[in-house]
């Protein structure tokens, strides 16, 4: 729990007018940005002291540096029933009609009860859309008129009840947090919202200034996906004009940012494997997966790049997810493509994956189900949608692709 302590103490000495990290990190040390130096440098050093005693006692402990390291905990591959990703051709057809009226779906989020779906109604994202210079969105004042947040039964595919009207303006990600909060990022807004599971009327924490762009520790451009620890810290990748991820304390405060001296060329989704330490990021115009100490065990190391991944299959990934150690990624845009997953420790490629007889179309996003028996995939092409399930099913061959 040492990770926890110390994310918690960070969060106290911001709120103090501190800085974390400020005055004791050099610009892209373990890949972070350092800040004007604010803090209190006796109470930062009892901090570090701290964690020091606590690692000599081993009750902490840190990422490896290599991928066959780092993936120190193994599991059976997909544990859960399977290792092959099998189209639900019936789940498929029965959610068509239920999702018929609804516009571009951009993302997926599944919750113990719930497939959230998190689309645009009427709007579209083209070259009118924002100006071209300043990342301004150009429709300010025409949010979307529908309900954008839409939760659909895991079984049946049948809508349950929906929400978000008049509050959006350019959706794109959504996630479940471990307490069952909805976080969305809207691109056109610049912010990121985090919605109570019981109270959807009003976000009740919001990360960035509406409609202003920015790379600063207030400002976001563009953000695309947000992952939450079960301590409560927030990542938010940030986005389609930074080339970065955001961290936050669990009440919002800004911890620190990573990956920008790795230049990331739009980092569109995120999968955050706890057990491991590990936040991976979906690099997608650079067609790689980059994967960073997430700063839980130990917060001195958070932003430490660990290892990337690059493979023939890998092409470009819209969206990552995991089970276990196995990270699965979404090929994505116009072109015709296929699913792939991976074995953290050996970067083969272990299945492909893809519609029944079929290829992907502009695929966006992607969710597991909270059991980890199947997964979701989203696309669409102009404003027709479509979702996909997929079933983990028994496979006696294992695929491996080096």
């Amino acid at each position: 729990m040492l990770g926890v302590i110390g994310w918690l103490l960070v969060s106290l000495l911001i709120s103090t007018e501190a800085r974390y990290f400020g005055g004791y990190y050099q610009d892209d040390q373990n890949g972070l940005t350092s800040q004007s130096s604010q803090v209190d440098n006796q109470l930062l050093e009892e901090l570090l002291n701290l964690e020091n005693e606590r690692s000599e006692d081993g009750t902490a402990e840190t990422v490896g540096s290599n991928p066959v390291e780092t993936i120190g905990n193994r599991q059976q591959l997909f544990n859960n029933g399977g290792n092959h990703a099998e189209e639900n051709i019936e789940w498929t057809k029965n959610i068509v009609k239920s999702i018929s009226k609804l516009g571009q779906i951009s993302g997926l989020a599944s919750s113990q009860d719930f497939l959230y779906l998190f689309h645009r109604g009427n709007v579209t994202w083209n070259e009118r859309s924002f100006n071209e210079e300043t990342n301004v969105y150009n429709h300010q004042h025409e949010p979307i008129s529908v309900n954008t947040v839409v939760a659909v039964d895991h079984l049946t595919g049948e809508i349950m009840f929906s929400w978000g009207k008049s509050q959006f303006f350019m959706p794109h990600g959504i996630s479940v947090d471990p307490q069952g909060n909805i976080w969305l990022t809207d691109v056109a807004l610049h912010q990121a919202f985090r919605y109570k599971k019981n109270n959807f009327d009003q976000p009740d924490l919001v990360l960035g200034e509406a409609f202003i762009p920015g790379s600063d520790d207030k400002h976001f451009c563009k953000p695309t996906d947000v992952a939450i620890a079960s301590t409560g810290v927030i990542y938010i990748s940030d986005g389609y004009c930074n080339s970065r991820v955001v961290i936050f304390s669990a009440i919002g405060q800004y911890l620190a940012e990573i990956g920008r001296s790795d230049k990331m060329i739009i980092p569109h989704s995120l999968s955050l494997l706890e057990v491991e330490d590990l936040l991976c990021v979906a690099d997608r115009e650079n067609g790689r997966i980059m994967c960073y100490n997430a700063g839980l065990s130990s917060y001195r190391q958070a932003g430490q790049l660990l290892f990337d991944i690059r493979h023939s299959e890998l092409i470009k990934p819209y969206a990552i997810a995991h089970i276990g150690d196995i990270i699965l990624s979404l090929n994505g845009g116009s072109e015709s493509t296929v699913g792939i997953s991976m074995d953290l420790a050996t970067e083969q490629v272990v299945d492909l994956w893809s519609p029944n007889n079929d290829t992907f179309h502009s695929a966006h996003d992607m969710a597991m189900s909270h059991d980890e028996r199947s997964f979701y995939v989203c696309q669409f092409s102009g404003n027709n949608s479509k979702v996909i399930k997929f079933n983990f099913v028994e496979s006696s061959q294992m695929l491996l692709i080096n």
